[in-house]
């Protein structure tokens, strides 16, 4: 994906010591090479022969910087100087890349002592052709390192669609199976728009400026692509649907193979969407060099930054499709067992879509999608785990009855000795309580039969007083003396 501020040169600083310390002082033999790095290729400006080799030596593959360039530039940078022309004459172009900023950070940056490094240009025999002496941009008037910018622009998206071209062609057969059958609308505008744009490009690279009739053919065909996206995606989003909705692990085998026919449909109309937005915004940016070239570098910030949002919307609704693909793989791998022929045949059809999901972001540089899915296992696998896993499941049961049974066992014994512990204490608790209480009654009835005595002695002792004290209180009678009277 190209990044949105891909408008800013970033040029490499200068020296004129060769790191590799041998060169040859003839004029003849060095030549200067001014490096211009964006955020999307590095451009190397000088004797694009020796620059070549310079780069296939290095292990890199590029391409000229001159020609309809050349051109543009020239239009873009009117007035520009004719040293400045001669500068953007010739040159070579590198996608940029991991590698290709490394190359750049070993030649075109400080070396140890502030110097830079200087490469070597050499024929397949080995021989020399150039010592290459790398040079900062700033001797570059503004003008022209905008139109070199506008370039650069150009030549990423022309190596996108080179390179969309070239997965195309892998699924061209089911890409003509859906532009054959053109019962659908949108569809049957893909071919017509393809070849209006193959047809405008044509006459862009054999006159190398954009008339207004040559606009004219391409102008309104941004709207059409936008609906050829839009509709693929609904596509991919309605077979997303269908995966989440699936439930019953033995249809999972049915609606992949479904997929599987139809997603190679589906992705060729977003890679021909994007490819054929590509080659107009190219067509574009060299109308505006052509026409505003004061408005070049801002024009081409909104076509990077629309890019970005176009590419967005196609990397999630294809993650979304991965996801759930992922998912079911998930649980159709788990019940391999209960379906022995369905799962791995399923688990199949989903390894082929992520593969062909992951090709197709790799071709556009969706760095987001890295779709993986892990072998599902056999059903001898699945029936010699579910053996292992029962074999453990009883000798853990029978672990844990055996511990159970001399648990129980302890229990049993421990609440015996218990219980016979408790009877004997209650037993002498009981004797002891029967002694004390004998005790009791002994020292009561005792104690009674004295209390008893001494009530009744006393009562006697009180019955004898009231007695006394009664005959005390009688009258005195006087009897008369019997035997004794007058003679």
């Amino acid at each position: 994906m190209i990044d949105d501020d891909s408008n800013e040169l970033i040029p490499s600083d200068s020296g004129d010591d060769d790191a590799s310390g041998t060169r040859n002082d003839s004029a003849d033999d060095v030549q200067s090479v001014t490096i211009i790095q964006d955020e999307q290729g590095i451009t190397f400006l000088g004797d694009a022969g020796a620059i070549d080799l310079w780069l296939k030596d290095e292990g890199f593959d590029s391409k000229a910087f001159k020609a309809k360039a050349v051109q543009t530039v020239s239009m873009a940078s009117k007035g520009a100087q004719a040293a400045d022309n001669a500068m953007a004459e010739s040159g070579r172009w590198v996608k940029l890349t991991k590698e290709s900023a490394e190359l750049v950070a070993k030649y075109g940056k400080n070396g140890k002592k502030g110097n830079l490094f200087s490469g070597v240009a050499r024929r397949k025999n080995g021989n020399i052709v150039k010592h290459l002496q790398f040079t900062k941009a700033d001797q570059l008037n503004p003008a022209m390192l905008t139109g070199i910018s506008g370039v650069m622009a150009q030549m990423a998206l022309e190596q996108a669609v080179s390179e969309i071209t070239d997965y195309l062609k892998e699924i061209d057969a089911k890409l003509d199976d859906l532009l054959r059958d053109q019962k659908d609308q949108t569809v049957s505008k893909l071919a017509g728009i393809s070849h209006m744009i193959d047809e405008t490009m044509l006459i862009y690279r054999q006159v190398g400026s954009i008339s207004a009739t040559t606009w004219s053919k391409v102008s309104g065909c941004p709207q059409d692509i936008a609906t050829i996206q839009a509709y693929a995606i609904a596509k991919i989003k309605g077979l997303t649907e269908k995966v989440e909705r699936e439930q019953d692990p033995k249809q999972v085998r049915p609606l992949t193979q479904q997929i599987r026919q139809e997603i190679h449909q589906w992705l060729g109309m977003l890679a021909s969407a994007v490819k054929m937005q590509d080659q107009v915004s190219c067509i574009e940016l060299a109308r505006v060099c052509q026409e505003e070239p004061e408005q070049l570098e801002a024009h081409k910030k909104g076509v990077v930054l629309a890019r970005n949002k176009r590419l967005e919307e196609i990397e999630q609704s294809l993650n979304a499709l991965g996801r759930q693909l992922e998912t079911k793989a998930g649980i159709v791998g788990g019940k391999v067992l209960l379906n022995p022929y369905s799962s791995p045949h399923a688990i199949a059809n989903i390894e082929s879509l992520t593969g062909d999901l992951n090709t197709f972001a790799s071709t556009l540089q969706l760095e987001h999608i890295h779709l993986h899915v892990e072998d599902g296992p056999t059903w001898i696998q699945a029936a010699g785990k579910a053996v292992d896993d029962t074999g453990k499941a009883l000798q853990n049961a029978g672990q844990q009855t055996a511990h159970a049974v001399q648990d129980a066992g302890n229990a049993i014994a421990k609440d015996a000795q218990d219980t016979g512990a408790a009877v004997a204490r209650g037993m002498q608790d009981a004797g002891n309580q029967a002694a004390h209480i004998a005790q009791d009654a002994g020292n009561a009835i005792a104690k009674g039969a004295q209390d008893a005595g001494a009530g009744i002695a006393d009562g006697v002792q009180q019955l004898g007083k009231g007695i006394a004290s009664g005959l005390k209180q009688l009258p005195e009678i006087k009897l008369p003396i019997f035997g004794r009277g007058k003679k």
